[in-house]
């Protein structure tokens, strides 16, 4: 890897960390999985998969080590890797990256209540269901998202990685 990469990579890491912290106050507003999305679309799978966990452990060090911030270290680089792997399939409809950043984005929010299993299964049964009525919102707002920005974003980084 050379240094123009790992640069390229804490870049990657930092604008996902800004996506992330600068609308997570706003509910059902969630652009990490749009920009995870964008960045493995436009970026190899190496540097988005890297960037992804530049992003998840710059968020760990910042929010605190828990249980949690440490679920995004298996989800959004699992997502980079998922998306850079089949970035030809979903680029041949463009449908496909609108419903699978919407199911993404709804999933995330399904598997960040599974650390409720280290206090109770009851407990994690109810936080799912629970959870529900606030990630199928997002998940649906999630896929509008690249529906309306989307497309554009991964082309607008195809033109600055190409003079990159």
């Amino acid at each position: 890897m050379t240094t123009r990469d790992m640069v390229l990579c804490a870049i990657l890491g930092a604008i996902q960390f800004v996506a992330f912290t600068s609308l997570s106050f706003v509910m059902y507003l969630e652009v990490i999985t749009l920009c995870t999305f964008v960045i493995a679309m436009s970026f190899s799978t190496k540097q988005a998969v890297i960037g992804s966990l530049i992003f998840t452990v710059v968020n760990m060090f910042i929010k605190g080590v828990n249980p949690w911030n440490a679920m995004y270290v298996l989800v959004y680089p699992s997502y980079s890797l998922i998306i850079g792997l089949n970035k030809e399939r979903l680029a041949k409809r463009k449908i496909y990256p609108i419903l699978l950043c919407g199911f993404f984005s709804f999933l995330t929010g399904q598997i960040l209540q599974l650390p409720f299993l280290l206090f109770s299964k009851q407990v994690t049964v109810l936080y799912l269901i629970l959870g529900l009525q606030v990630s199928i919102p997002q998940g649906i707002i999630s896929g509008v998202e690249y529906a309306l920005i989307g497309n554009k974003l991964v082309g607008f980084l195809e033109k600055l990685q190409r003079r990159y």
